[in-house]
Order: structure tokens, then sequence, then C-alpha cells
């Protein structure tokens, strides 16, 4: 561990996390404004003040910014070593081993949005029924983005978050069903007004059901190495930071650091170093790491350690 990301542990940051989490809010919310933009624009509605060419000019902007965003976001998410996740899984859907299904819905989604962009870069050379097929499945990308932020989320359970998420969900249910009350009578109203119906009921059901439960993560298909009481971070008020997958590093106040590999340093008679006040280190046969000091709870960014175990 370097010195730059030792420091940052004991700050209690984890910056990869932190910017695969902020980015992947961002472009929903911003998905969700292409959404209601695009919904408009089929409607061919204008803003006040602002002719439709502004309004378009507006959604194919915000668009470009959200696939900035998810780019960044796939790039932090295969940079960050709490899990391995690598590029393919990131374009191949349903293609890795950390909660396969809900991962691979982010896939899906980033596909969806690569499909729109290319198909719109070369719209003038492709025939326009098929340029427009294309772009009506980017409209799917937004109900596919939002379910895997809410199954893949390590903080899906935030009350502000999922005040934000219900709020997206108003905000496309009510544009979809304006545009709806404008169209013309006919099966294909008929299917989307029950698609826009059911989504917010059924999207309620599943966080009711799946995210807000205890044992989530192991329904969601986290790895049992990351549910293992004896993998991540353990933080006491007082003490200091703990890092223990098989074997790792150990910080305590005023007591440096540890490091224990296979049957590496530990505490107790003969063992070596102990870290703090009545804190033991050590690392018995299976390699585990232990730290205890006394103190409270642990910090806020811990939840993204230990949020794997609930």
């Amino acid at each position: 561990m370097t010195g730059v990301s030792l420091a940052a542990a004991s700050t209690g940051s984890s910056p990869l996390w932190y910017a695969t989490r902020a980015t992947g809010v961002i472009a929903l919310v911003l998905l969700t404004a292409t959404v209601i933009l695009g919904v408009g624009g089929i409607a061919r509605i204008e803003l006040p003040g602002l002719p439709r060419v502004v309004t378009a000019g507006l959604h194919r902007n915000i668009s470009l910014l959200v696939v900035a965003l998810v780019g960044v976001h796939v790039l932090t998410t295969v940079t960050d070593s709490y899990t391995r996740i690598g590029l393919t899984a990131a374009v191949v859907p349903f293609s890795s081993g950390y909660r396969t299904f809900w991962l691979g819905l982010g896939a899906v989604a980033l596909d969806l949005l690569l499909a729109v962009l290319l198909t719109s870069l070369l719209r003038d050379r492709l025939p326009y029924r098929a340029w427009r097929a294309v772009h009506w499945l980017g409209y799917a990308c937004w109900p596919v983005a939002l379910w895997h932020g809410l199954g893949t989320g390590t903080d899906s359970r935030l009350p502000w978050l999922l005040a934000l998420d219900a709020l997206c969900v108003a905000a496309v249910t009510g544009a979809a069903g304006w545009r709806l009350s404008r169209a013309a009578r006919g099966p294909v109203r008929t299917a989307t007004i029950t698609a826009a119906v059911l989504l917010p009921l059924v999207t309620a059901a599943f966080v009711l059901n799946g995210p807000l439960q205890p044992g989530w993560a192991r329904r969601a298909g986290t790895p049992p190495a990351l549910l293992s009481p004896a993998a991540g971070l353990a933080w006491a008020r007082g003490g200091g930071l703990a890092w223990a997958r098989g074997g790792g590093l150990a910080w305590a106040r005023g007591a440096g650091l540890a490091w224990a590999r296979g049957a590496g340093q530990g505490s107790g008679p003969g063992a070596g170093p102990a870290a703090g006040p009545g804190a033991g280190l050590g690392s018995g046969p299976a390699a585990a790491l232990r730290l205890a000091v006394a103190g409270a709870a642990a910090p806020a960014w811990l939840a993204r350690r230990t949020a794997a175990r609930s």
C-alpha cells in the first residue's frame, strides 16, 4: 500500500468508490432529463422562450454528457480493488462473478447507450427507420440503468438516494403519462400506458423486498469471500484501521503499521507487535488478520466495506 492510499484510508475516504457512486447517480439523473427532453421532442413541444432547435441541442449535449459520465463510472469500477470487475464485464452482460445479474444490467445499459451514440453519429448514412428503431431502444436504457443502480449499489438503502430514485421515476412516469394523453387511441397506447403504470409499482415492490431487506448482498450475488466476517475493513474510535482479507494491513493510532500474510505477524506471547491499547493484531493458521481496539461504532465510510455483509 502506497503512502497516498494509506493516507486516504486513514482519513476515511475511498476516492474510487466515491467516484463510481457519484458518476453513476449523476448519470442516472441526467439520463432522466434526457428521457424527458426526448419525450418532449417527440411531442414537438417548446420551452418558454426557447426554440425547438435549442431544446434539441440540449437533449443531444446532455446525452453526450451521460455517455462521458458512464465512461468514468466504468473506469473507476474496474480500477477499484475492492472486487475484481474487468472491462469485459462492462460491455458483455452477465459475465462478471460479482452480482452477475445486476452488474449485467449495467452492461446492457452501456451497450444501449453506445448503440444510440454510434447510430446518431452515422445518422446521415443510415436509413431513417433503422436509426429510429435503435433510438427508441435507447429509452429502454433508463429503467435498466435504474435497476442496475438499485441492485448493485452498496448504498441503495440511503434515504436520500431512495428519494432521488423516486423523483426520477415520478418524473419519467409523469412525462410518459402526459405524452400518452396526447396520443391516438390504439393497442400501442394501451400497452405503453400499462408499462408506465407497472414500472413504478414493480420497482417499489423490488426495493421493498430486495435491497431494503437483510441479506440482500448474498442474494444479489456477492462472492462469498466478500461476505466473510474476516474480509474487509474494521475501525474503532480511538484505535485505527484494520484490513483483513486472508492477511493484510493494519494501523492503530500511536502504534504504526503491521503487515500479516500467511502466518505473519501477530500479537500475543511470542507473536509480534500489538496495535493500540487493548488491541490484539494476529494472524492464525487461516492467515486471518484481527484488530480489536476499545472504541465505539464505525464511521460512515465503513458502510461501503461492510455493506457486502448485509
